[in-house]
């Protein structure tokens, strides 16, 4: 039988039990059908993976033994923020589901110029995230933030280390040119919507010292171009083929 993953928050261990419940217990009981017996890893979001067994199942809640503990391996030495104008339709579950898989810490949607979606689940993006971390072993949940406002991301962005944002209309300039990325823990990332952004706002963006670069010479979709550039700051940090 597959061990299944389960994510809790730190409050739920208690010594050498945890508790499982809302939409996890929901899934471990109704879905699953877990009963009493029954092994499974609970990440508690500081890193560490539980190895337990289910000891009780009520209607509110499960509790399990840990038996063993570990830190997982799957998480990124370093923390990226990805900050995605929102796309039209379904993509951003698409995006959401696949820069978790990537190692994103955080994904967080925003309007610019050009953004012509309004609607934004926030509680299925999570629950997307949450799917993501367990298919590819996650020991950490990729959080996915509120809708915010292009205004706002460049304000946050002086909190990072590094922040590069893909510009179609760049001439040159590589991810891994960028300065300070080799040695940076905490990387912003700024990708935007099907109509990329204005000249007006990558001068913002450059105002506010992010990075503008270059993802080549074909105009990428923006489902694409976060995976790219996710994928391209995994391999100059050296986490892809360890």
């Amino acid at each position: 039988m597959e061990i299944r993953r389960f994510f809790v928050p730190p409050s739920a261990v208690h010594g050498n039990d945890v508790s499982i419940t809302g939409e996890e217990f929901e899934h471990l009981s109704r879905v699953l059908r877990y009963k009493v017996g029954y092994t499974l890893t609970v990440c508690p979001g500081n890193g560490e993976e539980l190895d337990c067994t289910l000891t009780e199942i009520s209607q509110d809640g499960a509790v399990a033994h840990i038996d063993g503990r570990r830190i997982g391996e799957s998480e990124l030495p370093y923390s990226v923020t990805l900050f995605q104008a929102l796309p039209k339709g379904d993509k951003t579950a698409y995006i959401v589901q696949k820069c978790t898989e990537l190692g994103a810490a955080e994904i967080v949607p925003f309007t610019s110029a050009r953004t012509e979606e309004t609607k934004y689940n926030r509680a299925r993006m999570r629950r997307v995230a949450a799917e993501a971390c367990k298919q590819c072993g996650r020991s950490v949940l990729c959080e996915v933030g509120e809708l915010t406002d292009f205004t706002d991301v460049l304000s946050r962005a002086a909190g990072f280390d590094v922040a590069v944002m893909p510009y179609e209309l760049e001439p040159s300039g590589r991810i891994g040119d960028v300065k300070g990325l080799d040695r940076a823990s905490k990387i912003a990332l700024i990708i935007g919507s099907e109509g990329g952004f204005t000249p007006e706002e990558a001068e913002a963006a450059r105002a506010a010292g992010v990075r503008t670069v270059s993802l080549g010479r074909r105009i990428l979709r923006c489902e694409t171009a976060g995976l790219v550039a996710l994928a391209v700051i995994n391999y100059e940090k050296g986490e892809l083929g360890r």
